[in-house]
């Protein structure tokens, strides 16, 4: 794989990111070896920051262990937990330890996860922490002060093609391109045609689109019908697929929509999650071809 991912990017072929969730405590074993994995058959990995809105360790410690092994991690960066201030200094620490791509986003709200009492911060929304990661690459904070040496980074967005309503996503997602993004991660697809419009706008301002696409497992289908699971709107017909099934029947499901995602030329690659079951992220690249 490229070094690079912002020269990945640029290559023209079809990407492959995975995503880690960081542990729950110090224990890093089962994090390192799925890194271990994965760092060299895929052009990044991401590392969650806080996901589903479960407190967990800070994505900046993974990511730095990436850079050392020689892979190339994205750091997820979160509106929720941090004031404009914790967000900027985080960056530039980020910088300082060579992890160079990030990936903004609001973050799920904290009634989802596993500190309910906590009080979310939204200081900055996803766009103006975009446009704050701009301004420290330009050589100034938020209020224009000068920085005493900027940061160079490969900045990313999300967007959420199963929304619905579609268009304000679709106006939120423009929005976010013209912000200056390198690349867009969406949220897992299952309705893949619903990528188009994503993909047309992305090609149109030479933004590179990456395809969510999740591990879906039965213990977890009733979350996904009561809506439990942010951002996630799976189809009744591959919830009824996965239900009662063994984790095979979800690597299956995972690479069929790869598999048709790239046939189509739907996306400019996938941004590969399995939140728990992390192992089986190699599974799914190899039994897709990709």
């Amino acid at each position: 794989m490229t070094r690079s991912f912002r020269e990945a990017l640029d290559s023209g072929r079809f990407l492959v990111t995975a995503e880690i969730v960081p542990p729950k405590g110090t224990d890093v074993g089962m994090v390192m070896s799925t890194i271990k994995d994965v760092k060299d058959i895929v052009d990044a990995v991401g590392v969650a920051d806080n996901p589903g809105a479960v407190m967990t360790m800070s994505p900046w410690a993974l990511c730095r262990v990436i850079a050392e092994s020689g892979g190339e991690p994205i750091m997820h960066v979160s509106c929720r937990d941090r004031n404009r201030m914790a967000l900027q200094s985080d960056l530039l620490g980020a910088a300082f330890l060579k992890i160079r791509n990030i990936l903004c986003i609001s973050g799920d709200h904290v009634s989802f996860g596993d500190h309910t009492d906590a009080m979310p911060v939204h200081d900055l929304d996803s766009i103006q922490l975009l446009e704050a990661v701009r301004d420290l690459t330009r050589g100034q904070d938020m209020t224009g002060h000068t920085l005493q040496g900027m940061p160079e980074f490969c900045v990313g967005a999300v967007a959420n093609p199963e929304a619905d309503p579609l268009q304000p996503q679709l106006f939120k997602f423009q929005k976010k391109i013209q912000s200056g993004v390198d690349f867009v991660v969406t949220h897992p697809v299952f309705n893949i045609d619903n990528l188009k419009p994503f993909l047309k706008e992305a090609r149109e301002k030479k933004v590179k689109l990456l395809a969510g696409v999740r591990l879906l497992v039965s213990d977890e289908v009733p979350a996904y019908r009561d809506g439990s699971r942010p951002g996630l709107f799976v189809p009744e017909n591959i919830l009824a697929e996965i239900e009662g099934s063994g984790i095979d029947k979800g690597v299956e499901v995972a690479v069929r929509l790869i598999k048709s995602m790239k046939e189509k030329n739907l996306c400019d690659g996938v941004h590969i999650s399995a939140p728990g079951h992390e192992e089986k992220i190699i599974d799914i690249i190899k039994a897709a071809g990709i």
